[in-house]
């Protein structure tokens, strides 16, 4: 990679509450995708247009990803940030939902490969969430680049508590940085904080945010350390039986069918397990899907086994993983025989997750990547 290439990339920060935004993103992602094909199930696919257009969710979509994309460009306003990564997620995933129009010489948009590959996308865009979400970066630039994003707080008149404590945080890190006129201009800055110069332009937080610390702070009081372990525990067990009992399910279902007929009870159990086969293709990936529903079943309860026993780190370690690969690897398999099954199975396992990760941040005081953490980061 030539030099000038690498100087750039050394230069480049994460931008203040990207974890934030790429949450909105997701959200807005999978959200749109589930409502427009349950909108489209209850109202038997109306055409948009007329007889001679078809206005396609896709057209939506783009307008949608060019005005999240314009936000940023135009607005400098911190207040943009939600809506842009919001109005992007949505965009982004009415566009990704008619990927079966793309992909098929027919323009087919129930091909049945359309469904994993929306999702494959979704996991890519989570991965890089978790990626972001886990990233810790407490050098000089890193900090004033933060602080300076939260002085445009300043300018509107809208910075938090909070975020009064934040800002005072990094410029106090910036301070110490090797590069003199960045320590200046924090060190300028910082003099200007404590002087009280800034006290005008915090303001009191508004309902949203009030609404969410009064929700925050009832988990706190409600999920105590004994109530969370067993919440956790209980979802990691509840899930591996279920992911298990998939092997169960399709090898009586294999048996039955040795004789060319199904019974009513393996048919009961057909539906119960949402197998649909209807290929070689489909044969291949229910088996697949099978054989690492028993991997991730096996972790699970592996998992809820260690947190009964008290070996905490361990049991968080092996459910995290567990979850991740469910939720990476084996919805994908089940998303090409039952969407609606797996959309259902992705939700309950990022519950599940977001259990693991609290009990790890309360239990363990650690962040989702195994980072000490600490009670003033945001």
């Amino acid at each position: 990679m030539p030099t000038a290439v690498r100087r750039r990339l050394s230069h480049l920060v994460r931008r203040l509450d990207a974890d934030r935004y790429l949450q909105l993103l997701l959200l807005g992602f999978g959200g749109s995708i589930v409502v427009t094909r349950l909108y489209l199930e209850a109202t038997d696919y109306p055409t948009v247009g007329g007889d001679t257009l078809h206005i396609a969710h896709a057209v939506w979509g783009g307008l949608l990803l060019f005005v999240g994309g314009l936000l940023p460009l135009v607005l400098a306003n911190r207040s943009a940030m939600p809506w842009a990564g919001l109005l992007t997620g949505i965009g982004a995933g009415l566009f990704v939902d008619e990927i079966g129009k793309f992909i098929t010489t027919d323009n087919d948009y129930f091909f049945a490969a359309a469904a994993p590959v929306a999702y494959a996308v979704f996991v890519l865009a989570m991965w890089l969430y978790f990626r972001v979400r886990g990233q810790r970066d407490d050098s000089p630039r890193s900090q004033l680049h933060a602080a300076l994003e939260l002085l445009g707080d300043v300018v509107d008149g809208d910075l938090s508590r909070g975020d009064r404590r934040e800002l005072e945080r990094r410029l106090e890190s910036a301070c110490s940085s090797g590069v003199e006129r960045h320590a200046r201009l924090a060190g300028d800055l910082l003099e200007l904080t404590r002087s009280g110069a800034l006290d005008d332009a915090v303001a009191e937080p508004g309902r949203l945010r009030r609404l969410l610390d009064r929700a925050d702070g009832w988990l706190d009081r409600h999920l105590h350390a004994t109530r969370l372990r067993r919440m956790t525990t209980g979802a990691l067990a509840v899930l591996g039986v279920v992911a298990v009992s998939d092997l169960a399910v399709v090898g009586f279902i294999g048996v039955d069918l040795l004789d060319g007929t199904t019974s009513d009870l393996a048919d009961a159990a057909n539906d119960y397990a949402a197998v649909g086969i209807q290929d070689a293709l489909g044969t291949t990936l229910l088996l697949s899907r099978v054989a690492l529903d028993l991997v991730v079943g096996v972790l699970l309860l592996t998992a809820a086994v260690a947190l009964l026993r008290g070996r905490d780190r361990r049991g968080i370690e092996i459910g995290q993983a567990g979850l991740l690969l469910a939720l990476t690897v084996v919805n994908v398999l089940l998303f090409y025989t039952q969407q609606w099954v797996a959309s259902g199975a992705a939700v309950l396992e990022l519950a599940a997750l977001g259990l693991v990760w609290r009990f790890r941040r309360e239990a363990l005081g650690e962040t989702p990547d195994g980072a000490d953490h600490r009670p003033d980061d945001r």
